[in-house]
């Protein structure tokens, strides 16, 4: 029996793995910009630039090498960003919001990892990160950019453009995937036996016929091949003398 097998796979040259691979590049892109002036605490460096700089570019390297072939390698990315974000959340003071920032992060990777068995998930997951970006948005970000006395500096504004660009990557992505719909494995195939009317219904080779213009050689049958037929016995008796006619008899 053949084994069918469907991959999660997103196309490279559509639109939503374009977009998700932008996105992804800008966050990088920002994340960087964001740490200038901050490269002396080294736990900064590593939790805040450098595991989020890898993550990045490593998503970036597995949609373009591997989004038809092994799409499932970016699992590894999505699990270092939820480990970046939630570095991130810990500088928060409220413990509640500690705890679900932390939940969701968590459940995003599950979603993302379930939706190699059920693509219909990606619905979910695009939902919760499309909540999660206009939270950020609404709750977080509109309130400080409001607060005219004390405004947000460049670096720190780049590092919330970069939070969000991440977002929105993963929700296109989630959006471009799909499925190969199953490939069969083939099975070695039997040689063939012929059927035995096949067999008796296979013509005869014939004999290429003569070329025009080509003279047919005769075989010569020689008369001591052919079977000496026995003369036929006359039935009849021998011819006897004619007798002579009663009119030359002589009278005695």
């Amino acid at each position: 029996m053949s084994e069918t097998k469907e991959r999660l796979y997103v196309e490279r040259d559509g639109f939503c793995a374009e977009a998700s691979m932008l996105l992804m590049a800008l966050a990088v892109v920002f994340r960087l910009i964001g740490s200038i002036g901050r490269w002396d605490d080294m736990h900064y460096l590593l939790t805040q630039v450098a595991l989020p700089v890898f993550s990045g570019l490593l998503f970036l390297l597995c949609l373009l090498l591997f989004s038809r072939r092994a799409f499932w390698t970016t699992v590894v990315p999505v699990v270092l960003g939820a480990v970046f974000f939630i570095f991130r959340i810990m500088s928060v003071e409220n413990e509640w919001q500690i705890v679900g920032c932390i939940v969701l992060y968590v459940a995003i990777v599950v979603i993302f990892a379930l939706c190699f068995y059920r693509k219909n998930l990606k619905w979910a997951l695009a939902a919760i990160l499309l909540l999660a970006f206009a939270y950020h948005v609404a709750i977080e970000d509109l309130p400080v950019l409001m607060d005219l006395e004390h405004p947000v500096s460049f670096v720190d504004g780049m590092q919330e453009m970069s939070v969000l660009a991440i977002m929105l990557s993963l929700m296109f992505v989630c959006l471009g995937m799909k499925k190969d719909g199953g490939r069969a494995k083939p099975e070695p195939a039997e040689p063939e036996t012929p059927a035995p009317e096949e067999i008796a219904a296979e013509p005869v080779p014939e004999e290429p016929a003569p070329e025009e213009g080509t003279p047919v050689q005769e075989e010569e049958i020689s008369s001591e091949t052919l079977p000496v037929l026995p003369a036929e016995e006359s039935s009849a008796p021998a011819a006897e003398e004619e007798s002579p006619a009663p009119e030359d008899r002589e009278e005695p």
